[in-house]
This record gives C-alpha cells, sequence and structure tokens, in this order.
C-alpha cells in the first residue's frame, strides 16, 4: 500500500473516490486539509455577504466572514457598495467591533486611526507631532475585497482578483438557486441573523442540504407533529427482531421522484420534484412553490427551473430553503462551523401572513428549529467519529444510484430525475477535490462541468 505525502495532488485524489462512492473521513477532521479549504476554497470563491436590504441607508454596515477573514460590507454616501476588510493597516486591531450598524467612520479602538466609509485613512492622532506630517496616508487605507457585485440584491464578493465574473460563477444553476427566493416577491431581509455553533465539520452541514434519506428517520418527531409530510410506506430493508417481527422505517411520500441540478463550480439543487411536493403539502401550504409557476418567476426559472422544490446550494456554503432563508455554514475550524440564518419576507404579503412565515422560519431551523436540533447531532456525532484511530480508516459512503445517475441537458439545466438518491452529494465532494487541489479557473470550470453521468 502505498501512502502518499500529505498536501500532495495524488494524496488529495486519494481521498475522494467518485467512481466507488467512498471518502476518506479524514477530509472532516485533518486540519492541514482545512487550511487548504481556506486557501483554495474560501480564499477563491464568490462567497454570499448579504442582501443589499440590510444596509438600505447611508453609513449602514453589515460584517460579514469570508473564510477566516471578516469583512464590512458598508453603504457608501453615494449609495454605491463597497466592501473592506475589518482590519486597522496600523496594527491590525479591528476597525469595528459590532455586527451591523450605522456609522460616520470606523476609528480602531488601539490607537485612533480613523477610516471614512470608503476605506480612506482619514485620522491619524499625533500626525504632527509624532510623525512629522511625513505619513502618507493615502498608502494605508482598509484593504478592499478583490471583486464585488450583486446579483438582484444579493451581494457576493472573492479575494480572488482572477476569478471569473459572478454570473459566470452562478451559471444557470446557481442563478435558479438565487431566483427561487429572488422571485418570490417584493422581498427584504428581517432585522438580525440567527447565529449558533456547532461541533461538526462544515461539509456535513452542506452535504446535508441534499440529503432526503434522513427525513424519514432522523425528523420522525416533525412527521409526529404535523411539521413535515406523514410518511406513508414502512420499509424494513431486511431487519427483523429475534420474534420475527418486521424492523422498519418509514418512507416518505416524495421519496421516489426527485429532481437533481448539477452546476459548474459545485452548485447543485436536489430534493422532491414540485409535482410530488404538491401531492403531498396540505392546501394550505401549496403557495410555498405554486408561486413559481405565476408568469415572472417563470420566465426567471424556466420550464425546468421552475420544477425543482428541494435545496438550492451554491459551493461551498450558502443553502437557500423553501421558506424564504439563507443560512450560511461558516467553518472555524477543522471541527467548529458557525451556522447563520438569513430569513426573509415579502413586503407585500399582509401582517398575518408574515407573521406566520416568521414562524415556520422560526422554528423549522436556527437555534431553536425544530429540524436543525435534530440534524445538529448527527453531524457532531459523525465529525467525532472521524477523529478515532480506527474509525477514521473506515470510508464514507456515498454509493446510492451510483453509476445511476444519467443527466440529462435542457435549458441550460443539467438535471437527473430519480429516486431518492446521494448524486448531489457526490457531485459536491467532486467538486470539492477539484477546488481544494488549487487549480486554475480554467481547469476547475473544465472539472466541475457535467458531462452525462455521475
Amino acid at each position: 500500500m502505498t501512502i502518499e505525502a500529505p498536501g500532495t495532488t495524488a494524496y488529495l485524489d486519494s481521498l475522494v473516490n467518485v467512481a466507488t462512492g467512498e471518502l476518506d473521513r479524514r477530509i472532516f477532521s485533518d486540519e492541514e486539509i482545512f487550511e487548504l479549504e481556506m486557501q483554495h476554497i474560501f480564499g477563491r470563491a464568490w462567497l454570499f455577504l448579504c442582501h443589499e436590504t440590510q444596509i438600505p441607508k447611508k453609513g449602514d454596515f453589515f460584517e460579514a466572514p469570508m473564510g477566516k477573514d471578516n469583512v464590512l460590507v458598508v453603504r457608501q454616501r453615494d449609495r454605491s457598495i463597497k466592501a473592506l476588510l475589518n482590519t486597522c493597516t496600523h496594527r491590525g486591531n479591528a476597525v469595528c467591533r459590532a455586527e451591523e450598524g450605522n456609522v460616520r467612520n470606523f476609528m480602531c479602538t488601539y490607537h485612533g486611526w480613523t477610516f471614512g466609509l470608503d476605506g480612506e485613512l482619514v485620522g491619524v492622532p499625533g500626525m504632527s507631532d509624532f510623525y512629522r506630517d511625513e505619513l502618507d496616508r493615502t498608502k494605508h487605507p482598509l484593504r478592499k475585497v478583490a471583486q464585488l457585485d450583486n446579483y438582484k440584491g444579493f451581494i457576493f464578493a472573492t479575494m480572488d482578483p482572477q476569478a471569473p465574473p459572478l454570473l459566470e460563477f452562478l451559471g444557470r444553476t446557481g442563478r435558479i438557486a438565487i431566483d427561487l427566493l429572488a422571485e418570490r416577491g417584493d422581498i427584504e431581509a428581517r432585522p438580525g441573523v440567527q447565529k449558533f455553533t456547532l461541533n461538526c465539520n462544515w461539509k456535513f452541514t452542506a452535504d446535508n442540504a441534499f440529503d432526503y434519506y434522513h427525513p424519514q428517520i432522523t425528523h420522525i418527531s416533525a412527521q409526529a407533529v404535523g411539521m413535515i409530510p406523514s410518511a406513508d410506506v414502512n420499509d424494513t430493508g431486511g431487519a427483523k427482531t429475534d420474534e420475527g417481527k418486521a424492523l422498519g422505517v418509514q418512507r416518505l411520500p416524495t421519496d421516489l421522484d426527485t429532481l437533481v441540478a448539477l452546476g459548474e463550480y459545485g452548485h447543485a439543487i436536489s430534493g422532491p420534484s414540485l409535482d410530488s411536493m404538491l401531492r403531498t403539502l396540505p392546501p394550505e401550504m401549496h403557495e410555498l412553490v405554486t408561486w413559481r409557476q405565476n408568469p415572472g418567476p417563470l420566465a426567471a426559472l424556466g420550464p425546468v427551473g421552475s420544477r425543482f422544490a428541494g435545496h438550492p446550494h451554491l459551493f461551498p456554503t450558502a443553502w437557500f430553503t423553501m421558506d424564504a432563508q439563507i443560512s450560511l455554514r461558516v467553518p472555524r475550524s477543522a471541527g467548529v462551523t458557525e451556522v447563520w440564518w438569513f430569513s426573509f419576507k415579502d413586503r407585500n404579503e399582509s401582517p398575518e401572513e408574515q407573521k406566520a412565515q416568521l414562524g415556520r422560519q422560526i422554528h423549522s431551523f436556527g437555534p431553536a428549529g425544530f429540524l436543525e436540533q435534530e440534524d445538529g447531532e448527527n453531524w457532531s456525532q459523525s465529525t467525532a467519529q472521524t477523529r478515532g484511530g480506527a474509525s477514521r480508516d473506515i470510508p464514507q459512503l456515498l454509493k446510492m444510484g451510483l453509476g445511476r445517475g444519467k443527466i440529462i441537458h435542457e435549458d441550460g439545466v443539467a438535471r437527473i430525475e430519480a429516486p431518492v438518491n446521494e448524486h448531489a452529494q457526490l457531485w459536491t465532494y467532486l467538486s470539492w477535490l477539484a477546488w481544494v487541489k488549487g487549480t486554475s479557473w480554467d481547469e476547475l470550470r473544465s472539472a466541475t462541468t457535467p458531462g452525462d453521468y455521475i
């Protein structure tokens, strides 16, 4: 057996085997791999920062993570938007300690260096007495992100000046993911972002967005109280008690009719089709998905995009839910992930409708979310087992539907139609491997362009 040197391309290639559907569990706990992710993924990809309605007035700011960097997204006096690194160019201290708010300037609390909304250095205490007016303030502004752009009010940035334009990075699948929120009405972000920390690797949270194999057992409590459609088929998989009684789990009504979209750079959508979702939701909840059949949304989503009712995910960490939320999974270390929840509302809906939606959002996901509390326990346990000397040698399996993922190319979307499967997860790890190797943008796009099968 040949053991490749850590960090080499051969070593990284040995961690993800798309042909067998097996992953090396070290990718979930190895700190050296985590540092490669910070450099090659979070240091290069376009990352979601915030929605423009979170900074409506001049001087409004929102602090967002970009890998291990924190940036201040700031509404300028001319109403344009800039994104500045939250680190003083003198000694590195943060120039802003708040998560969001409104300011006229940013002042470092260490020595008082002061910066304008545009990041320019406008004040240096002791400029005449201590620096003899010889310090060139124009050479020490707050640093800006390499590129900043906006798609339908959703603000993104990248630290890589060579990264392709945002629209190219998103591609058709990424734009559909955002359109499934942006086109639902006159949306605005609700005040505040829910944040909490889980002891898990960020990839488990990303992987889970596509996993419709787990709800029937992980979220059986949610079925019991009517939060998600009840299962109607009992599937034993062959398990029986000593007395011969079947030991099964229930199957959800949507299990046999799912759609998967695979996009360049690792974006994906996976879950029930719109038709199967409508067959299972009670009539009073149909508006959760039927709005996308209206003329405006239908024109943006197209005939294929409008059929998706599963979970859209922008690589690497932005998940768009069916009920107008975005979750960012912010990696803090190989074993710690901070989860952020942005919630939106339609300004044209009645106060009663907005209140009902807020209740659904809070009670589904976030620190008080019924579903995410159950998921978080699984992710933390799975991460912990990847550290065991013997446990980490057991491969992680993604074999469901392996080799049967025939990809249909239509309306600019590469899609798979199949029962519940793991194609989107496999696509995520295939893309992760291409990213973490630090390949050129051309090579990365080529490696993450869907072919005919996965």
